[in-house]
């Protein structure tokens, strides 16, 4: 059990965990809520910023841009903007 929370606190699986909720959400709304299937492109934003935040972290740790919460919220609010966009 101690494993488990300590791996949760990782930052790497905080923001993994927001991208795949992120796509599973994008999947649903493009399938069963739009009219028309979301694009591949705008699909791919959340884990492209995913990827981002993994070159930020590598390079600096402490930095202001490192914190993940920064980023969950990138990835959720861009979530948000591809779905409003795309209705």
């Amino acid at each position: 059990m101690q494993n488990l929370k300590k791996l949760l606190k990782s930052p790497h699986i905080q923001v993994a965990l927001a991208t795949g909720i992120s796509i599973i959400v994008i999947a649903f709304f493009s399938k069963r809520v739009l009219i028309q299937p979301i694009g591949y492109l705008p699909a791919s934003i959340p884990p492209f910023l995913m990827v981002v935040f993994e070159a930020v972290y590598s390079q600096n740790k402490e930095g202001r841009f490192s914190k993940p919460w920064y980023w969950i919220s990138a990835i959720f609010i861009t979530t948000a903007v591809v779905i409003i966009l795309s209705a």
